[in-house]
This record gives C-alpha cells, structure tokens and sequence, in this order.
C-alpha cells in the first residue's frame, strides 16, 4: 500500500492540539513511529521501509518538527500536552482504537506522557533513549552535563537556532564528541536545514509534571534501547524506566543517541520479537 500523507501545512501553524502530517505504508496492526526533536520523522523512513513487508506502519511528523523544519521560530504556547493531544487525534483520525508506538528521543519522552495519560490506546512501546531527563531531576541525581544542557536548549526556546547553536547542541546528544567538529560529520548538511526545531523545546515541552511512581504503571510491554557510546545520562533514564516499567526489557545496541539507526537490522531484529 502505497503511503498517504495528510495535514494542511501551510493552512494550519498555529499550536493547538491538531492531527499530525502522517504517512502510512503496509497493511497489518498499526505501528506508528514518532521521530526525535531534530530532523523529525525522516530518521524512520528506512525503519518503515522494513516493518510495512508485516505491520502497517505510520511515521508521523509532531508540529514542532513540521515548523522547525519551514524555519518557524518555537512559540511559547507549544507544550507537551500539545504533543500528547496531537498523538491522540491523529489515533482519532486514523480510526485506531489501540496501537503499537516506538519513539525516539523527544519522541519517546512524548511517548511515556501519552501512555500515562491514554493507557487503554496503547498495546506496546519501544522507546529508543527517551529523552526524559525529569526522572532523574526527581529522582534527585545531579548531573552539571543535564544542568548546562537545559539551559542551553532552553535558551533557544522561540529565537533564531544558528549553526553553531546546532553544533553545540549535538556534542551534548552524544552525536559528535567535540562540537568543534560537528560542519564535517557526513549528517552535518542533513542536520543544518533542521535546525529550527531547536526552537521549540522550551521547558514547557520537557516537563509535562508526571511523576516517577507513575511509572509503574505503565503495564503494557515496553522494549527500551540504548546505545553503547551514548551519554551516560541519557542511559540512565533507560536504566531507571527498566528497573520500573514491569513489563519492560532493555536491549543495548552498538552505537551511539542513534543506535536504532547504526545497529538497524538488530534493532528490526528485537523490535519484530517484542511485537509479537
């Protein structure tokens, strides 16, 4: 089945709650991929590409994504419960009363908030690095490398994302290890037109006020990945949603923040398992 995209881009900028630009290839049960905050749903093209041959599969593009990558500056009315409506109804849209989720990144942490709040939508998760950085906050871990991170992020919260900006950004995701070198990284010229989706991760988007203990109740099955190379931080979110997710397995990939991209054929590998 060919894929179907939707969404008036260009009629609708605002950042009310809204239906996501989508695109669906393969027929089966629904898997919908949410993307990390940067280049967006284009990471799970090849992921699609794969999972169609026996899923039906929908990457989907959250608005900050969608307006980051037209140069749109973030606006301060864009927060997670944005995030977490939009993934509600565009499952609304797609007529799909339950679904199996993966995310990445950004993704993934929009992904806990939205289990939290519509369990009964949700038959499994893979969360790949969820970016969740509030389980450790509240879990009173002190890290000067998260501390610096969100002040720069937020920093950049509705003003003009500059390259350097994007450097800086990716040697603290783990991408490259001395931002001084991040112009010649072979994804460099695929990162740069992105990099207005910066904008839009303020704090309002980080922090939805869930708490630790409730995580414990997210009681579908959650496959978590991490990679070997990635920040120590970003592993030790997946490490404490392991410890309390009941039904949660870890899987640690060759590999850096994109481990499911570096190490795709084992991700495809765990991800098919964990679905059936």
């Amino acid at each position: 089945m060919p894929g179907r995209l939707t969404g008036e881009l260009t009629k609708r900028l605002g950042v009310e709650p809204r239906v996501l630009t989508y695109q669906v290839a393969g027929e089966g049960d629904p898997l919908i991929l949410v993307p990390g905050g940067l280049t967006g749903w284009l990471s799970w093209i090849p992921h699609q590409e794969s999972l169609s041959a026996h899923h039906r599969v929908i990457r989907v593009q959250p608005i900050h994504n969608e307006l980051g990558s037209m140069g749109k500056l973030g606006d301060p009315g864009y927060t997670s419960e944005v995030e977490r409506e939009s993934l509600r109804l565009t499952l609304d849209e797609l007529a799909f009363e339950r679904a199996d989720f993966a995310g990445w990144s950004g993704g993934g942490r929009a992904l806990i908030e939205f289990t939290l709040a519509y369990p009964n939508r949700v038959r499994s998760l893979a969360l790949v690095e969820p970016a969740a950085y509030w389980i450790l906050e509240q879990l009173g871990e002190e890290d000067a490398v998260i501390d610096e991170l969100n002040q720069f992020i937020h920093g950049l919260a509705g003003k003009e994302v500059t390259e350097d900006h994007l450097a800086t950004f990716l040697g603290y995701a783990g991408f490259v290890e001395d931002p001084a070198e991040a112009r010649h990284h072979p994804n460099w010229e695929r990162w740069v037109p992105h990099r207005m989706a910066l904008s839009w991760q303020s704090e309002k988007v980080d922090r939805s006020g869930r708490s630790v203990e409730e995580l414990s109740s997210i009681t579908c099955p959650v496959l978590l990945v991490k990679g070997t190379m990635t920040e120590p931080w970003l592993k030790r979110v997946v490490d404490v949603l392991g410890e309390r997710i009941p039904q949660a397995t870890v899987v640690e990939l060759s590999g850096d923040h994109a481990s499911h991209i570096q190490s795709i054929d084992r991700f495809l590998e765990e991800l098919e398992a964990h679905l059936h």
